[in-house]
């Protein structure tokens, strides 16, 4: 058993790793820009694009970016190996807004933008090359302006950001700011003298002389090592290996961890509890339909749980707070159904001892377990029902019949245990929905859970609170079959794991 245990264990980084890729891959190749915003209006969920200049007008534009690893490509950066024809055939393409020379339309905004922003990106890899455009004298004027807002654009730098800062990070601010601010001031516009540009090149020349060894600006002598290391999944991979996960991307100041942290003990309480319990009745119920096979019991409870299946959440949520919970009190007590909230306020929650705290929860939980768990009741009784026949049809259970065997023991001991290995299967997927909660529950009875939370990530392209719910509940589903296969083991002699 243990060495299987330790082969699981081996695979686990592996397999979470080719998990993590491919959710990757997807996330970044989806259509739409990454640092847009949703707004959700009555009348939807919109999206608005927050456009900006490539050449850096927007500091907090090309920060989210640059901090994220958004101006790195996907997998494989060969942004080095870009000819000198490229960036020449680009910059003129920016320039005159066309395509081709032979193009009698002007670039569509949104083709344009993409060229401009990609390009914005590619510049601090070709640096040497834009120059090569600002020195040559038969380049036209607004193509040799733009090659140097590119250059801007590829020589600055963002310094880091938190209350961590150690004096080498602090270094790097202040000289990051200086060069960056002197940078800008490379800078002319279209009524500049040829004096003024040529005086304005000269400096740029000296600058990245004095600079290209500091931030690497000449990378012709590593293009493996960048091909492979400075990409987006590298620089994602890197900070996970240090179990930072990131920040939320409206608040930097806000560690993912963190956050999910504090919506830790909701989503686990709507979720664990109600698979524990719907271990325990789905049993139940499935014990007593197979015992009491085609009765009246077995086609009433099959009609009940058939026609729980069949009702979707957003229907029973809504009227169990209207029908049940609204001016209405628990059974034979005077204490109202709250409709809202994991506890009460904190005021209140805070002044209570252990016992009323403890009594407190099961209140207000109590709807959204309901809420939670009917539908897999319906489904895994069903299940199990199915599972008990099939093993009370067995030659073993015949035989321990006609050894006299008493029946109790016959279901609790050799039924009980085969037929809960259907259950475990079923239930061992469901452990990496942990961590996923229940928007809808969370939504109507108001609980800050994971549900909600990352709802709201999708919305808002929050790439590091996405990748942690994809690594989290990977890691769970697959900790879950491992659970399970144990499970087998002890349920079931005749199996091991060897």
């Amino acid at each position: 058993m243990w060495n299987y245990v330790l082969r699981r264990f081996l695979l686990l980084p592996l397999t979470l790793f080719f998990i993590v890729l491919i959710n990757f891959i997807i996330i970044n190749l989806a259509p739409g820009d990454p640092v847009s915003f949703a707004e959700i209006s009555q009348e939807g969920a919109t999206r608005r694009e927050d456009r900006s200049i490539a050449c850096g007008g927007d500091e907090r534009y090309l920060q989210f970016r640059d901090f994220y690893g958004l101006t790195l490509p996907v997998l494989f950066n060969n942004w080095p190996s870009l000819s000198q024809d490229y960036v020449k055939q680009t910059l003129w393409q920016l320039a005159n807004r066309k395509l081709t020379p032979e193009s009698l339309n002007e670039l569509p905004v949104k083709d344009y933008d993409a060229i401009r922003v990609t390009f914005g990106d590619q510049s601090r890899y070709l640096m040497s090359k834009l120059i090569i455009i600002l020195v040559d004298p038969e380049t036209s004027e607004n193509v040799r302006r733009l090659a140097s807002h590119f250059f801007v654009r590829g020589g600055s730098r963002q310094g880091y950001i938190g209350s961590n800062i150690n004096p080498e990070q602090k270094a790097w601010n202040k000289k990051v700011a200086e060069d960056n601010q002197y940078l800008r001031t490379l800078l002319w516009q279209s009524s500049a003298s040829p004096l003024e540009v040529s005086k304005k090149i000269k400096l740029i020349q000296e600058w990245y002389e004095k600079n290209k060894a500091f931030y690497r600006l000449d990378p012709s002598k590593e293009l493996w090592k960048i091909f492979f290391t400075e990409t987006r999944f590298t620089r994602y991979m890197s900070r996970i290996l240090h179990l930072d996960f990131g920040t939320l991307r409206n608040d930097s100041s806000k560690p993912v961890l963190t956050e999910v942290t504090k919506r830790f003990k909701y989503s686990l309480t709507l979720s664990l509890l109600p698979m524990l319990i719907t271990f325990v009745l789905c049993q139940f119920f499935g014990f007593i339909m197979a015992y009491k096979h085609n009765q009246w019991i077995d086609y009433t409870l099959n009609l009940i749980f058939l026609v729980l299946y069949a009702i979707p959440i957003f229907v029973v949520a809504p009227f169990l707070i209207e029908k049940v919970a609204l001016h209405n009190t628990f059974p034979f007590t005077d204490i109202p159904i709250p409709i809202s909230g994991f506890t009460n306020p904190d005021r209140i929650y805070h002044q209570e001892n252990s016992y009323q705290r403890l009594f407190d929860i099961i209140q207000h939980i109590a709807l959204p377990i309901v809420a939670v768990m009917y539908g897999s009741l319906a489904a895994e009784s069903r299940l199990s029902r199915t599972a008990v026949l099939e093993v009370l049809r067995q030659d073993y259970i015949r035989t321990a019949k006609a050894k006299g065997v008493p029946p109790f023991k016959i279901l609790f001991k050799h039924v009980g245990r085969n037929a809960a290995i259907t259950i475990v299967t079923s239930l061992a997927s469901s452990l990496g929905i942990l961590l996923g909660g229940s928007l809808i529950v969370e939504t109507l009875f108001d609980i800050n859970g994971f549900g909600k939370f990352f709802y709201d990530a999708i919305i808002n392209r929050d790439y590091n609170v996405i990748m942690f719910s994809t690594l989290a509940g990977s890691f769970l589903t697959l900790m879950g079959y491992l659970l399970a296969d144990l499970a087998y083991m002890w349920l079931d002699p005749r199996i091991t794991l060897d």
